[in-house]
This record gives structure tokens, C-alpha cells and sequence, in this order.
């Protein structure tokens, strides 16, 4: 009975140490806090910017996506390294990191092929007119 005691005290003490060490960004500074979400909306901006920059040029919807991902890839370097820097738990940044990089994925490519879609409606509706007019 005695060695379950101390160990279920040793377990809780280590948990406690644990954590007080565990940092997350709301642990942060209010200044850290701000340069956190001004990078998050430089990331975000870039997502929106280089979504009109390589819709133009890009030879298929997936070039086009990784194209932007690459682009903006340094915002989230610079996240990461903001919040090590800051102390937070690596385990957290990479989530936070990833997290980041998926949900603009998705809203990448729904962007996209509602463009496709919407290009594929106007060429289909340009040729049912085309025919309409010739047949008049």
C-alpha cells in the first residue's frame, strides 16, 4: 500500500513539473501575441494574393495550388520560429503549422475548382448561345 502512495504521489509531482513547463501561445506575451496573428494574416493575405497572381498563368488547378503553398511556406517558417522562440511547446508549433497549412489547402482548392466550374458554365452557356444565333 505504502509503494503505491509514493508512487502515485511521484506520478503526480512529475505531472505537475510537466506542466509548468508546457507552453502554449496564450502563455505568450500580449506583444508575442500580436506578432503571432499579424504573421497569421500575412499568411493568410498570401494565400488570397497568390491565388490571384497564379490563377492566370498556372497550366492545371494542382500546379497552380502547389505554386501558392510554396510561395507562402516562408509565413509559416517565420510562425514557427515566433513561437519557439517564444517558448512554446514544438509539438503545438508543428500542429499549429500544419493545421494552418490544411485549412488554406482546402479553401485553395474550393476556390479553384469553383473558378473551373464556374469557366466550364460560361464556355457552355458562350456555346449554347453561338448555337442559337445560328440557328436564327
Amino acid at each position: 500500500m505504502k509503494k503505491f502512495l509514493i508512487s502515485a504521489l511521484l506520478l503526480s509531482a512529475s505531472s505537475v513539473v510537466i506542466a509548468q513547463e508546457y507552453v502554449t501561445p496564450g502563455d505568450m506575451s500580449e506583444e508575442a501575441q500580436t506578432k503571432m496573428f499579424s504573421i497569421l494574416t500575412d499568411y493568410n493575405k498570401c494565400m488570397m494574393q497568390g491565388h490571384l497572381k497564379f490563377s492566370h498563368t498556372a497550366e492545371s488547378p494542382q500546379k497552380m495550388a502547389e505554386d501558392i503553398m510554396q510561395s507562402c511556406e516562408s509565413h509559416l517558417d517565420e510562425l514557427k520560429a515566433h513561437l519557439i522562440s517564444n517558448g512554446v511547446e514544438k509539438s503545438l508549433v508543428e500542429g499549429m503549422a500544419k493545421t494552418m497549412r490544411s485549412k488554406a489547402a482546402r479553401q485553395l482548392m474550393t476556390k479553384t475548382m469553383n473558378n473551373y466550374a464556374a469557366q466550364a458554365a460560361a464556355m457552355a452557356n458562350a456555346e449554347k448561345q453561338k448555337e442559337q444565333s445560328a440557328n436564327e
